[in-house]
C-alpha cells in the first residue's frame, strides 16, 4: 500500500508539472503536408520506395529476397497485415508510415481481395496465403486465433533472416520512425506494448518493473534476432494447437517462464529484464508514447506529457471496427478521402452547455451523476443532429465530458472511484470522451450524418471549410418557419448555431422532417457500465442504456 501512494504521488507531480491538457491536445501527432495526407490510392510508384519496384502486378509471398530488399542496408523492417475488409485502415497505416519517409515496410494480405486491393492501392504487399476467414476475427474466437501462427512466422522468419523488425496490427499506427528509439536499447532482444494503464514513468524512458506484470500487447513488438529462443519456442507451442491458443497469452506466459526481473548485470538500462529462461532481454515501451485505446483516449497521457506518441492502437474501445475508426478520426489521424472534409450540403456545429455542477457535483461524481451527464449532453447532440438533418448539413459533434470511465467489469472505488481498474485517478472526468463510450456507431450512420468534434482542427480540413463558418441563431418561437430561416444560409460552409444548445428542436421541424429523423435514428443508442461498489451498495444501477431519442 505504501508503494501504492508513493507511486501515485510521483505520478500526479509528473502530471502537474506536464503541460495542461488543451483544447487542441488531439492535434494530428505530425505535421502533415497537403501532398502526405492525400489518398494514398494512386500514390505510389517506384520512386517512393527507393526505386526497388515492388509495385509489381504478381503478389509475392514473405521471402527473404523480399524482406532483406525492402529493410534495406539498415536491416530494419516495418511490417503489419490485414484482410479484405480492413484495408482501408492499411492505407491509413502506410499513409503515415510515407509520410515520415520511410519505405522499408509491407502489408501482409491474408486472401485474394486483399492482395487485389492492396495491389491496386499500389501498397507494397505480400500475399500470406491464409485460410483465414475474409470478414470478421471476433476476438477470441478461433479464426482469431488461427491469425497467431502466421503472424509469428512473420517474425520468426525476420530475425532468421538477420532483421530488426516491428511488427503490428494494421489498427496500431506509425506515426514516429520506432527505430531511433529502439536502437537506445541494443541489447533489447524484444520491446513490447503493454495494456498497463498506470504510467510508472513520467520521461520517455521505458516502463519501469512496476509496469511489467500487466499483460504484455503484441499489437504492436520490436524483436532483434537475438530474441530467437523465445521467439523459437512461442512458435512451436503455438504451433501444436494453433486454433485454439492465443498468441498474446502464450507470449506472456513464455516470456515470463523462468525470467528473472530482479537481475540486473549485462543491461544496458535497468528498466529492461531477463526474460525467457534469462536467455533474452526484454523491455515495455512506454504507454504514453505507444499508446493502447485506453492510454491515449481516455487517460490521454501524451497529450498531458505534450508529446507526440510514436503509436496509437485502438485497443480498449467498444463499437466494434466502427468505433475504431472513429477514435482515430477524433484523434486527426484517419486519413479520409477529400470529400469527407468538405462535405456536400455544409456542415453545423454549437458549442454545447454543460453546467459545472454536473461536471463536478458537490458530493462528488456519482454512477447517477455520470448518467445525468450524459443525458444532458445527448440532448443537446439529438437537437442538434435533427436541425443538421432538416438542413441537410453533417452535424460535426460536440465534445462531450464523461464523469466515468467505462468497463465490462466493475469500475475502481475510493480516491479513483469510476475509473477502469488500473488507471489513474486524475483522468476523471474526461474531456474529449470517446463517442463510443456513450453511443454505439452504426446506428448513427456516421459518415451520412455526422463529423467528429475535431474536425474544424484537422489539418486536412481546407482552409475554405475553417474559414467558411456563418453564426445565426435559430428561433425558438418560430415554429417550422425557424429552419426556413436557417436555410437561407446554404451556401455556408460551417453554419454555427450559436443558441442551438438551449433550444429543442423538434418542436420546430416538419411532420415529414420529424418522422425522417426518428425513422433514420430509432436504434440510435449506446450502454454504459459497470458501477463501483459503492454506488451500487447506495442503490444506484450497475449500468445504463442510452437512447438519442429518449434522452
Amino acid at each position: 500500500r505504501r508503494c501504492k501512494h508513493a507511486r501515485d504521488k510521483v505520478m500526479l507531480l509528473a502530471v502537474l508539472l506536464a503541460p495542461a491538457l488543451q483544447p487542441d491536445a488531439f492535434a494530428a501527432p505530425l505535421d502533415y503536408t497537403e501532398a502526405d495526407v492525400r489518398d494514398v490510392r494512386g500514390i505510389y510508384d517506384d520512386s517512393l520506395d527507393g526505386g526497388r519496384g515492388l509495385a509489381e502486378s504478381a503478389t509475392p509471398p514473405f521471402s527473404s529476397e523480399l524482406a532483406i530488399k525492402v529493410a534495406g542496408p539498415k536491416k530494419q523492417l516495418l511490417l503489419s497485415f490485414t484482410n479484405r475488409i480492413r484495408v482501408d485502415f492499411a492505407f491509413t497505416w502506410v499513409a503515415h508510415i510515407r509520410a515520415l519517409g520511410l519505405t522499408n515496410f509491407l502489408v501482409g494480405a491474408t486472401d485474394d481481395v486483399a492482395v487485389e486491393e492492396l495491389t491496386t492501392g499500389k501498397v507494397p504487399c505480400f500475399s500470406m496465403k491464409t485460410n483465414l476467414p475474409q470478414g470478421e476475427w471476433p476476438w477470441g474466437s478461433s479464426s482469431f486465433k488461427a491469425l497467431g501462427p502466421h503472424k509469428i512466422e512473420l517474425i520468426y522468419k525476420s530475425i532468421q533472416w538477420g532483421l530488426e523488425v516491428v511488427i503490428t496490427d494494421i489498427d496500431a499506427l506509425v506515426l514516429r520512425d520506432p527505430f531511433p528509439y529502439m536502437a537506445r536499447y541494443p541489447d533489447a532482444g524484444f520491446l513490447t506494448t503493454s495494456d498497463h494503464l498506470g504510467n510508472t514513468t513520467a520521461d520517455d524512458g521505458l516502463e519501469d518493473h512496476r509496469g511489467i506484470h500487466s499483460a504484455f500487447n503484441i499489437g504492436y513488438m520490436f524483436f532483434r534476432p537475438s530474441a530467437i529462443p523465445l521467439v523459437e519456442e512461442w512458435r512451436r507451442y503455438i504451433n501444436e494447437d494453433p486454433r485454439n491458443r492465443w498468441d498474446q497469452g502464450e507470449f506472456n506466459r513464455i516470456a515470463r517462464s523462468k525470467w528473472k526481473p530482479g537481475r540486473t548485470d549485462g543491461l544496458s538500462d535497468k528498466r529492461l529484464f531477463w526474460a525467457y529462461q534469462e536467455k533474452v532481454i526484454g523491455g515495455v515501451l512506454p504507454i504514453a508514447l505507444f499508446a493502447g485505446g485506453h492510454n491515449y483516449f481516455v487517460s490521454q497521457l501524451a497529450q498531458r506529457m505534450g508529446v507526440p506518441p510514436y503509436s496509437i492502437h485502438t485497443t480498449f474501445q467498444y463499437s466494434a471496427a466502427a468505433g475504431k475508426r472513429h477514435r482515430l478520426r477524433e484523434a486527426m489521424v484517419w486519413i479520409d478521402e477529400p470529400s469527407y472534409y468538405d462535405p456536400p450540403g455544409g456542415l453545423l456545429v454549437y458549442a454545447p452547455d454543460v453546467p459545472k455542477a454536473l461536471v463536478y457535483p458537490p458530493k462528488g461524481m456519482t454512477t447517477n451523476g455520470h448518467i445525468a451527464l450524459i443525458k444532458h449532453q445527448l440532448r443537446q447532440i439529438r437537437s442538434a443532429l435533427a436541425l443538421a438533418q432538416a438542413l441537410g448539413r453533417k452535424l460535426i459533434l460536440p465534445e462531450v465530458t464523461c464523469g466515468y470511465d467505462k468497463a465490462w467489469f466493475q469500475l475502481s472505488g475510493g480516491a479513483a472511484r469510476g475509473a477502469f481498474a488500473g488507471a489513474h485517478a486524475f483522468i476523471l472526468p474526461i474531456r474529449k470522451c470517446p463517442l463510443d463510450h456513450f453511443l454505439e456507431l452504426h446506428p448513427l450512420h456516421p459518415l451520412e450524418t455526422l463529423r467528429e468534434f475535431s474536425l474544424l482542427s484537422n489539418p486536412r480540413t481546407p482552409a475554405a471549410v475553417k474559414g467558411g463558418v456563418v453564426t445565426a441563431e435559430i428561433d425558438a418561437g418560430g415554429g417550422t418557419g425557424a429552419v426556413e430561416k436557417l436555410a437561407v444560409h446554404k451556401t455556408a460552409r460551417v453554419l454555427n448555431v450559436s443558441n442551438l444548445a438551449s433550444v429543442d428542436t423538434l418542436p420546430l421541424l416538419t411532420t415529414a422532417q420529424l418522422s425522417g429523423f426518428k425513422q433514420k435514428f430509432k436504434f440510435a443508442g449506446g450502454g454504459w457500465c459497470c458501477a463501483p461498489a459503492a454506488d451500487k451498495q447506495a442503490g444506484m444501477p450497475n449500468n445504463a442504456h442510452f437512447s438519442l431519442l429518449r434522452s
